[in-house]
């Protein structure tokens, strides 16, 4: 989503009806209605076929934000109107989550709430880019009145997970298909997420993973104090088999190698271990299981 403020400017021997006009080629066309764009009345015959008539017929949707008291036509006040003049801070936010909703083509009703004792939050995180710490409580309340002035919300279980998990997690929620290492796929999470504007919340994760998961660029981050959702599975070769069909290899290998010290299936779980090695091109690692797990060698392709 692009917006220019200074094409929408009103120089001299403009006023807000030409603006207007111009901005019919673009999706969104926003009016800052104030006595310096609205000095007095105009006729309804300048205004109507611009305004009413050439928005809906270009498909332009319109929104008329009132800066201060000026004699704008009451039409204008009867759809995506915002009165600013009593919060200008909590209209400019809903405006942006009524556009955000918009294009999104979301179906359902606008939330207009903006809790005041949630204003840290709302500063830190929806205003512009950054990280914050809070209750599990108050991240809860935040994305299900926030969540929509953000592309998506990302909630990424983390109590008593690792760093291979919570990656794997995020990793999913995106869509995306990690083959690497826990590392390697955490740096990919990372560029993804970079001009992106997404709310990532880390449900309480472990001290030494909340650096490494926090992401830079325009994804703001909320990390929650205290568990809200808990993901437990139980170790298993059939749970680790199920991760490198979904080739979320960084998890299996973690898995497989917990299975292996607990002498859970150690034939199975080196073999599975020895394919991954090789996908990472680890042949010694590879070349190693095999060797003390006595499995037999990996098939060659003849070249004659």
């Amino acid at each position: 989503m692009i917006c220019s403020a200074e094409e929408g400017l009103i120089s001299d021997g403009e006023d807000v009806i030409s603006k207007a006009e111009e901005g019919l080629s673009s999706d969104i066309l926003v009016l800052l209605l104030s006595n310096a764009s609205w000095p007095g009345r105009f006729p309804r015959e300048r205004w109507e076929p611009v305004l009413l008539e050439a928005t809906r017929d270009a498909g332009v949707e319109r929104f008329s934000v009132l800066l201060g008291a000026c004699p704008f036509p009451p039409l204008l006040a009867r759809q995506d109107f915002i009165d600013s003049t009593a919060n200008q801070l909590s209209a400019m936010r809903l405006l942006k989550r009524s556009i955000r909703q918009r294009a999104q083509g979301a179906t359902h009703a606008l939330n207009r709430n903006f809790s005041a004792d949630l204003e840290d939050l709302y500063a830190a995180l929806a205003d512009e880019p950054g990280t914050l710490r809070s209750s599990g409580a108050d991240a809860s309340r935040f994305v299900k009145e926030a969540g929509q002035e953000f592309e998506d919300v990302l909630w990424v279980p983390c109590h008593e997970r690792t760093f291979a998990q919570a990656v794997g997690e995020l990793g999913e929620k995106l869509g995306l298909t990690l083959e690497g290492t826990a590392e390697q796929n955490c740096q990919r999470i990372q560029q993804f997420l970079y001009g992106r504007r997404f709310l990532l919340v880390l449900d309480a994760p472990a001290a030494e993973l909340t650096a490494e998961l926090i992401p830079h660029g325009r994804t703001s981050t909320l990390v929650t104090l205290d568990p809200v959702t808990v993901v437990r599975s139980v170790p298993s070769l059939a749970q680790a088999r199920k991760l490198v069909t979904a080739r979320r290899y960084a998890e299996a290998y973690e898995l497989l190698y917990e299975l292996l010290d607990a002498d859970v299936s150690p034939a199975d779980c080196a073999r599975e271990l020895s394919w991954i090695c090789e996908h990472w091109n680890r042949p010694e690692e590879s070349e190693s299981l095999r060797f003390h797990y006595r499995l037999p060698p990996t098939e060659q392709l003849s070249l004659f």
